[in-house]
């Protein structure tokens, strides 16, 4: 197989066993058999190693998972499975991955951080958990989602935070029955990026389409790197002089930055 390779961002977990706790960085099979169907090479990064690592994928995968610290974007809502480490890490992957131009699909969580990194905010306390049900989304005319799924599908509703305001950089594209943004897709220049609050790798009809997506602008962009001289030699995609300021800087901070 000589396909795209797809970076998918591992997050932290502790997996008992016996001998004790231990550490592990992972992520769904779901994420890693829907880039695999789509033709590209899916690799876990973990996210502790992962700023480093963008040089060597054609693209770029935030998965789902807890809430989105509400710091972060200034907000007061109650939050659940809070894990501030890994916010800061994908909130500065959002903004490596821009500045590379590297294609960016973020799933669930992944949409939400994708807004926050860019002035977006978000709301909390939502009933859209409906495990086997799921709901009716609606796509914007003439938006990338409505060119992958068409004007209305049923997706997957497992979240219970969503984007209430994209920020400048994002445009919402797709919305559920009640309002909800379901998709954002961006706004200030070419970056091939789309967040959809749904989980497309799930046993979910958008997921061909929408990992199809993200296979086909992997493989353009692998294309065009190696008529760089870029690809597949090796040479770094990031032009890295100096460490970026939100490579060291907390939530708060990050917000200044973005912004």
């Amino acid at each position: 197989m000589n396909g795209p390779i797809v970076g998918i961002v591992g997050n932290s977990h502790v997996v008992p066993k016996h001998f004790g706790d231990l550490p592990v960085a992972g992520t769904p099979t779901t994420y890693v058999e829907r880039v695999a169907r789509a033709g590209a090479r899916p690799v876990v990064l973990p996210a502790s190693a992962a700023l480093d690592l963008l040089d060597v994928v054609d693209a770029l995968v935030l998965t789902g998972g807890g809430d989105v610290d509400p710091v972060c974007y200034g907000g007061t809502d109650d939050a659940r499975e809070v894990d501030p480490a890994r916010d800061e890490v994908e909130l500065a992957l959002v903004l490596a991955a821009e500045s590379a131009g590297l294609p960016l699909l973020g799933v669930c969580r992944g949409m939400q951080v994708m807004a926050v990194a860019y002035g977006g905010s978000l709301v909390g306390d939502l009933d859209h958990v409906h495990p086997g049900v799921g709901h009716l989304v609606h796509t914007q005319v003439g938006s990338l989602a409505a060119t992958l799924l068409g004007p209305t599908v049923r997706t997957t509703a497992l979240h219970r935070q969503a984007v209430s305001s994209p920020g400048t950089s994002w445009r919402a594209t797709a919305w559920a029955e009640d309002g909800v943004v379901e998709a954002i897709e961006w706004v200030a220049g070419e970056w091939p990026a789309l967040g959809v609050q749904w989980h497309p790798d799930h046993d979910d009809p958008t997921g061909q389409a929408i990992f199809g997506w993200l296979a086909e602008t992997a493989r353009a962009r692998r294309a065009g790197m190696a008529g760089q001289g870029l690809r597949p030699d090796g040479e770094p995609v990031l032009p890295a002089t100096t460490p970026p300021a939100f490579r060291i800087t907390s939530c708060p901070q990050l917000i200044g930055v973005s912004r």
